[in-house]
């Protein structure tokens, strides 16, 4: 389903071919357009929800049952809901060492689950910086149209011609950053939740 903006985009932009060179009302670009909040590296102790049961292990990778959990459970291929259940069949059968093997695992995640975070908003930064570079490129467009003489000859309504029709792709580009941005907002979000889905796993097999 197309969004109010996107529609309001391309109906602005429609107006090419009839030449209707008016400035569009300009949207605010905010550098961080997600709804969530935006934190550079989950905490342990917010994701965990309180006091490490005991200091976050670092070497996590070494136990090779570990790291399958941790993969399995961390790929963006598998939904929080398996990669719970395999965490809780990795710490069933665990004794002596179960609280410290089950930290292990929880600190793959964080590890991996920053990797991909950081992924995610270095997208939505990149989305975010060309959408605005677009937006300057179109505001010189209409403020080039708005200099015209409002009739002119074959030679000004080419020029005319030509400065609408970057405008109008320019827009779709815009857009479609900003579309992607969108997108990569809601992976954000989700990669919260599925940690925090996976962490209460975790917990509970303690």
């Amino acid at each position: 389903m197309l969004s109010h903006q996107r529609v309001r985009r391309l109906l602005s932009a429609s107006c090419l071919w009839i030449a209707c060179a008016a400035s569009t009302e300009a949207e605010e670009i905010r550098d961080w357009p997600c709804d969530a909040p935006l934190a550079e590296r989950y905490e342990p102790t917010q994701v965990w929800g309180g006091a490490l049961p005991r200091p976050l292990p670092e070497r996590w990778r070494d136990d090779a049952a570990v790291r399958e959990v941790v993969e399995f459970a961390a790929n963006p291929e598998n939904p929080p809901g398996p990669g719970a259940k395999r965490i809780a069949a990795f710490g069933a059968p665990l004794g002596a060492e179960r609280e410290e093997r089950l930290m292990m695992v929880f600190a793959g995640l964080l590890d991996q689950f920053n990797l991909l975070h950081g992924f995610v908003i270095e997208g939505v930064r990149d989305f975010v910086l060309r959408a605005k570079i677009l937006r300057e490129a179109i505001e010189r467009n209409e403020a080039a149209v708005a200099a015209l003489p409002p009739e002119g000859k074959a030679e000004v309504e080419t020029q005319r011609r030509g400065y609408l029709e970057a405008r109008f792709w320019d827009a779709r580009r815009m857009d479609d950053a900003l579309e992607e941005a969108e997108f990569l907002c809601r992976r954000y979000a989700y990669l919260d939740e599925k940690l925090r889905r996976l962490t209460e796993a975790v917990r509970s097999a303690l």
